[in-house]
């Protein structure tokens, strides 16, 4: 599998696009500003995003994941590390930490952001595949990236699509990952519709 630097940064640009939506309807939802955007992606292999995974190796992951199929499948995952999750519960919910309630209150409260945000990617890559995919219900756990992916912890097959998301809220800079898994061989699919997003706004080069 190769892409362009041009593909990845429409890739990045229409994961952007997603989120933004997302950013839209949490400041509706939640009434507080706040500003979701994707500075970095990276597309790969396992292998190719060791360096990614092993940053991670250590830490415990509050996850929202959801699965999906059709004519790609896999499922896509808003992870963040325990601490920053704890941290954008409280910016976003203002409860005191008690800690009785905080558990239930992170698993509503991050399942509720992880549905919208990770709708919102999945929304604008299927625009430009122009396949249906099909949801399953999205759920929260605590996890480690190890058991995150060991359904296929050395699947040749499994193509990674890492994109690090920040979160601004007021005073607040949290940062999380979007990690989309795709069971596939390759993304021939999905870079051949960022070729044509690429070709369509720019338009041919070759006079007629």
């Amino acid at each position: 599998m190769h892409i362009s630097p041009e593909q990845l940064d429409a890739l990045q640009e229409l994961l952007n696009i997603g989120v933004g939506r997302a950013a839209g309807s949490l400041n509706q939802m939640l009434e507080k500003p706040i500003r979701l955007h994707i500075p970095f992606i990276q597309l790969g292999k396992m292998e190719e995003l060791s360096q990614e995974v092993q940053k991670m190796k250590d830490t415990t992951l509050s996850s929202v994941q959801l699965p999906f199929t059709g004519t790609v499948s896999g499922a896509s995952c808003l992870l963040f590390p325990t601490k920053s999750a704890k941290a954008l519960v409280l910016a976003l919910t203002g409860e005191s930490e008690d800690p009785d309630t905080m558990d239930s209150l992170r698993e509503a409260t991050l399942t509720e952001i992880g549905n919208i945000v990770l709708n919102g990617v999945m929304g604008s890559l299927a625009n430009i595949l122009k396949h249906q995919l099909i949801y399953s219900v999205p759920f929260y756990q605590e996890t480690s990236i190890q058991e995150l992916l060991q359904p296929t912890p050395s699947d040749s097959s499994e193509i990674i699509l890492w994109a690090q998301t920040q979160f601004t809220i007021q005073e607040y800079n949290l940062t999380g990952d979007i990690m989309l898994m795709f069971g596939v061989p390759d993304l021939g699919l999905l870079v051949s519709a960022v070729s044509e997003t690429l070709f369509s706004s720019t338009g041919p080069h070759a006079s007629t």
